[in-house]
């Protein structure tokens, strides 16, 4: 239970909302007997993008960055990523974690005018020593111990650096919507994959979002509007796909919409977006991972626009396979429309609570027990 503690520390909220003296709700937390009921899984159940990169205010040298950046969230771990253009040649040079080198950044404000320093709740700059590389000039599923969640993180500043560490460029992080007329879809549960004799058991739920994305290469927003998703998840996995783990394998470490449902192998096949059922030349899955803690948590998250082409309507009764590190299918949920058990995809949080955060990770902890019952 202390390596839970350790590790459930997302937040949560509830439109109904439940009050307890601090004392009662303390108590009811660590005897670990408190049900909540929830209807959303996040404050900001969103992805985030930046498209308008600008020059930074009063930046006069010649850099001319344009490019696209997308947040997702992983616990209260920030994983970005990017693709720019008009960097710096320098970069990386030799001053990697210094002075603001090559990086890019969240900063605090919520304008390009004052965007402040970095954004982050920790002891260190977990931004310190995240930078780019100018002949490649992307990023992906870079993991960002940042503490904030994607609420924290919506309409802040995005701030490109060149190699001396000088401001270039800037844009405000955006949340992604879901599109207009559209209903959100939902795993309740995961079973073991048909055939899967290995011992790892995947408990959790998921929600898929429709959202309006944008015509892309490895989910790189350009100018042209497509049909996309976003997927919302907690779940317990494998707990080798750490933030830090190497992904050598296809699929490793894996959340991904297929084209069947689970009843049996043969039916689930392969990834489901527009590609795959015309010439299979663009799989937006491909990148799509959880990030999971050393029991196997992984926390509250939301995973940055999927480029599919497909709508929800199309995705009803299908199914999302979860893959362990090796890229093995070990878990499958069947998509629903509708939701029959609980009120909620996922954990909550009591209203009222203290804010400090030890009081966020004895709920966490608490209402994550509550989803996997099996812990104890």
């Amino acid at each position: 239970r202390s390596a839970i503690l350790a590790q459930a520390t997302a937040q949560h909220t509830c439109p109904r909302e439940t009050s307890l003296p601090v004392g009662m709700m303390f108590s009811k937390a660590l005897s670990l007997s408190l049900v909540v009921g929830c209807t959303r899984l996040h404050q900001a159940a969103a992805g985030l993008f930046a498209t308008s990169f600008a020059k930074y205010p009063n930046y006069t040298g010649s850099l001319q960055v344009t490019g696209s950046v997308l947040i997702g969230q992983a616990g209260m771990d920030t994983v970005l990523w990017y693709k720019f253009s008009g960097l710096d040649s320098a970069c990386p040079g030799t001053g990697i974690g210094k002075n603001n080198s090559c990086g890019v950044h969240i900063h605090a404000g919520m304008t390009c005018t004052e965007a402040g320093g970095h954004f982050y709740n920790a002891t260190e700059d977990p931004w310190a020593t995240v930078i780019y590389t100018a002949s490649s000039g992307e990023g992906k599923n870079v993991v960002v111990k940042t503490g904030k969640t994607q609420m924290d993180n919506k309409g802040r500043a995005f701030v490109v650096h060149d190699v001396d560490g000088v401001r270039v460029a800037c844009a405000i992080l955006e949340e992604d919507k879901a599109k207009s007329g559209t209903s959100p879809l939902y795993v309740e549960s995961f079973s073991k994959y048909p055939g899967y004799t290995g011992t790892m058991v995947v408990k959790g739920s998921a929600e898929i979002t429709e959202t309006v994305g944008y015509e892309s290469v490895d989910l790189f927003l350009t100018t042209s509007p497509t049909v996309a998703q976003f997927l919302t998840f907690s779940l317990m996995a494998d707990k080798d796909c750490s933030a830090n783990a190497v992904l050598a394998q296809a699929n490793a470490c894996g959340i991904h919409v297929h084209v069947g449902n689970c009843s049996v192998a043969a039916d689930v096949a392969g990834h489901y977006y527009m590609d795959n059922l015309v010439n299979g030349t663009t799989d937006p899955w491909k990148n799509i991972i959880y990030t999971a803690a050393s029991t196997g948590a992984v926390g509250s998250s939301i995973t940055v626009q999927i480029p599919t082409k497909q709508s929800n309507v199309n995705m009803k009764d299908r199914s999302v396979v979860v893959h362990d590190k090796m890229g093995a299918r070990i878990a499958c949920g069947n998509i629903v429309t509708t939701k029959t058990t609980g009120t909620g995809t996922g954990t909550s949080i009591v209203s009222g609570a203290p804010s400090g955060s030890l009081a966020a990770s004895l709920l966490s902890a608490l209402l994550l027990r509550l989803s996997f019952p099996l812990l104890a």
